[in-house]
């Protein structure tokens, strides 16, 4: 799904002044702290699929690849769809379009012939090999930007938030 988001950001100046007209209550430096906080996730959420498109993937397919390269004995559909928060038809659509470029693979579950696990084929297993170092190149370029310091203040305030996000979807 195409991630929609303004590209011409109101500056504190503009929101404070028209604020009012928005919602009396509204206060305009929380308001904007929203607005930056969502242009930079969808910003960085646009530049990484951007990257992983090179290379056929999605930042949800290589998830789902990192998570099986640290597990060689696989790991059910039910346990990869939670371990990254979707549902099953989320993960099965996953699993399936990864199964056709054959960078995953399924088989029987050794204690439940019933049930099967999700493998990461060697071809999976070369592209995680490639594309790690790459990642990784590009998350360090970006983080260059900000000191030590800065960045244990972010996690701090990230981890706060993280904490509280659920109000968002609260009634």
């Amino acid at each position: 799904m195409a991630k929609l988001f303004f590209t011409e950001l109101p500056t504190l100046e503009e929101l404070e002044k028209n604020a009012s007209l928005l919602h009396p209550e509204l206060d305009h430096l929380t308001l904007y702290s929203h607005i930056l906080l969502r242009k930079v996730a969808t910003d960085l959420d646009v530049n990484l699929d951007s990257f992983f498109s090179r290379y056929n993937l999605s930042s949800g397919r290589f998830a789902l690849m990192l998570l099986l390269q640290r597990t060689p004995q696989g790991l059910m559909p039910s346990e990869l769809a939670q371990k990254v928060g979707v549902t099953q038809a989320t993960i099965s659509g996953l699993i399936n379009s990864l199964e056709k470029t054959e960078i995953v693979k399924r088989t029987t579950h050794e204690k439940d012939g019933r049930s099967f696990v999700i493998l990461l084929t060697e071809k999976g297993h070369n592209i995680c090999n490639e594309v790690l170092p790459l990642y990784h190149e590009r998350i360090s370029l970006f983080w260059a930007e900000f000191n030590n310091g800065e960045k244990e203040q972010l996690n701090t305030l990230m981890e706060r938030m993280i904490s509280t996000i659920n109000k968002l979807g609260q009634k």
